[in-house]
This record gives C-alpha cells, structure tokens and sequence, in this order.
C-alpha cells in the first residue's frame, strides 16, 4: 500500500507496461469468447490478436530492457517503442476487422478500445522521453 494520498498519485513510471497487461487481458477474454468470436473463425480474428498482442509486449520489453549510453542505443530504444505503437494501430485495425465481419456488440469493445488508445498515448510519451542516459 502507497503512503502518497490518492489526490497527491501520478502516472507510475511503468503505467505503459500496466496497462498493456490490462489491454492483453481484456482482448485474450474477448477473442476467445465463442459469443464475440464463433469457433469457426479463431484462426482468422482469435489467433492472429493473440499474436499481434505476443508481438506488443516482445517490443515494449525489448525496449524497456535497452538502457541508452549512446545515440544508437537511444534509437533502437526508440525504434521499438515505435514497434509497439505500431502493433497497437494493428490491433485496431484488426477490431475494425472483427466488427465489419461478424455481427459483433461494438458496446463490448468499449473497454479494449479505451485501453487501446491510453496505450498509444502512453508509448508515444515514453517514446518522446526516451533519451541518452548519463554515465555517471
């Protein structure tokens, strides 16, 4: 438990990474729901989210894992943090997909789709701070 008063709380340093887990979460539930996805479809709309998911969080980890001391550092760093923005927009284009497809309940994507975009908003923040840390 924090000792911060709630009013006082910020975004964590790692709210990105916190919220990608709530976003992999939530989708895994609803792409695997016979309600939203039919069986018949999970390898064209189940499997392929899942991956695109898999492919969000390898990114992120891989760029939060890079601990730039020098300009090429920094731009790998950044270069898959665009990654992981990049599997975000193919994540909603995917959704897009799911719901001209199948009959789906577009209020049942309220959730991912609020996820989705604090997601990017976040990894685009972190992307803009990402700079040379110094070697002290």
């Amino acid at each position: 438990m924090s000792n911060v008063l709630a009013r006082r709380r910020s975004i964590s340093e790692l709210e990105f990474y916190k919220n990608a887990c709530e976003l992999r979460a939530v989708l895994t539930r609803f792409v695997m729901n016979e309600k939203n996805v039919p069986k018949r479809y999970k390898f064209v709309f189940a499997m392929p989210m899942i991956a695109l998911l898999l492919d969000l969080f390898n990114n992120i980890t891989t760029a939060n894992t890079i601990y730039a001391l020098n300009e090429h550092e920094a731009q790998l760093r950044r270069d898959y943090q665009t990654k992981a923005i990049a599997n975000c927009e193919q994540i909603v284009q995917l959704l897009q997909y799911i719901t001209d497809t199948l009959t789906t309940d577009i209020n049942k994507l309220k959730i991912p789709v609020d996820l989705l975009k604090k997601e990017i908003a976040l990894l685009r923040a972190w992307r803009k701070s990402s700079k040379i840390q110094s070697k002290e």
